[in-house]
């Protein structure tokens, strides 16, 4: 036989030899599954909540050194010459109030009659504008488009509204909806007549 035939045999055996020793040690590390549990202590429902707290109070520490961190990048760090305005106090984001410039869109579900003209169904921009007489005005554009508008009566009632700046339909009887809206300058409302559909 040629020798690098032996030398290649002999290698394949040691190989295998060596496969199936080290494929019997992982075969008898799975005889001990049963006892894997054997050693491990059993938690009560008070040591994981203080371990909890513990993990939660790092949280805590972490969030305070981040708004530590935004208030000194605010205020350039340091004491300020005025109480009111020191670092250690709470900054309270401000909500930005929507801009009512731009007009408040409205779901129109009726055709209404604005200036004895009905304007259909559809989705409109409402912009609310005082008049140089005082009057309050409701006025309806569909996309660039000026399509009306209705007179209406200024109240300090803000409809149980969370927000600021609304616009809402409301039905109000078999002829008229509620139109009632609200911005940081006035609350306003308007009864508009509607087209009824014919079936």
């Amino acid at each position: 036989m040629n020798t690098k035939f032996r030398i290649f045999i002999i290698f394949i055996s040691v190989l295998c030899f060596s496969l199936s020793v080290f494929a019997e040690d992982e075969w008898s590390d799975f005889g001990n599954i049963d006892r894997a549990w054997d050693g491990q202590k059993s938690i009560t429902n008070q040591e994981f909540e203080q371990a909890i707290d513990v993990l939660e109070g790092k949280k805590k520490q972490k969030e305070e050194k981040q708004r530590k961190k935004r208030v000194k990048k605010l205020s350039g760090g340091g004491n300020s010459l005025h109480s009111d305005l020191n670092t250690d106090k709470n900054i309270t984001p401000l909500d930005v109030l929507g801009k009512v410039d731009e007009g408040m869109l409205l779901n129109v579900p009726v055709n209404l009659i604005i200036d004895e003209n009905p304007i259909e169904k559809g989705y409109y921009k409402v912009f609310a504008e005082r008049e140089s007489g005082g009057d309050i005005y409701f006025k309806f554009y569909q996309s660039q488009f000026y399509k009306g508008k209705i007179r209406a009566s200024e109240t300090k009632n803000d409809f149980g509204k969370d927000t600021i700046d609304f616009v809402e339909l409301l039905p109000y009887d078999n002829n008229f909806v509620k139109i009632i809206f609200g911005s940081l300058d006035f609350n306003a409302y308007a009864y508009v007549r509607y087209q009824q559909d014919n079936i």
